[in-house]
């Protein structure tokens, strides 16, 4: 006898109903910019009353960062994936990096990088950091593992190569415009080959 799937449970449906809410609040803060966006637009969107929206979110600053939680969680599976492939670690490093600008450059996402910063609680700082802390760590160690196969500079030193090819890569997440001559992919592309330009063995 076929056995009948047990309905959802009320925490199955709460967290289900919260995945939605980031997932429409990405995409509205994406295509129509954060300080655009009231609440009352999403739960317009959702079908539901702004009184119920509440219940899941305590503020839009709330909302703002569950929307960037659930980026980096994306953002951090994708460069992890991309970096477990085959081959030297420089051509690894390479993929890791391009997978994470193009990620960070999609419209759900890319507006994290633009209005992050000015809305942060101490609590939220360190939210923010920690999931930076692991995008560096990654990085770090391919850095690493290509000094080890000789794929990158002997003399690179891993932390110091993340902290700057980082911080050059991060700010495509400021300026970059899908208006602009190239897009995602081409920008990744020469941008990354321009950060490792250097530290190519």
């Amino acid at each position: 006898m076929k056995s009948i799937s047990p309905f959802p449970t009320k925490q199955e449906m709460r967290d289900h109903k919260r995945r939605e809410i980031v997932r429409c609040a990405s995409e509205k803060f994406g295509a129509e910019g954060y300080e655009n966006v009231p609440l009352e637009a999403i739960a317009s969107e959702l079908g539901v009353t702004k009184a119920a929206l509440y219940t899941y979110v305590s503020s839009k600053n709330d909302l703002l960062m569950q929307c960037y939680e659930v980026g980096m969680v994306r953002l951090i599976g994708a460069v992890e994936e991309a970096l477990d492939t085959p081959g030297k670690a420089a051509d690894r490093l390479r993929i890791g990096l391009v997978t994470y600008v193009e990620t960070m450059t999609r419209k759900d996402m890319q507006y994290l990088w633009n209005y992050i910063r000015p809305l942060l609680s101490p609590d939220d700082k360190r939210s923010v950091q920690t999931s930076r802390d692991q995008i560096d760590s990654l990085f770090r160690a391919t850095l690493q593992q290509g000094v080890d196969d000789g794929s990158l500079r002997s003399d690179l030193d891993p932390k110091l190569a993340s902290l700057v090819i980082l911080g050059a890569i991060n700010w495509v997440g400021i300026w970059f415009r899908t208006s602009g001559a190239q897009n995602s992919k081409e920008v990744a592309r020469d941008v990354v080959s321009d950060a490792l330009r250097g530290y190519l063995a």
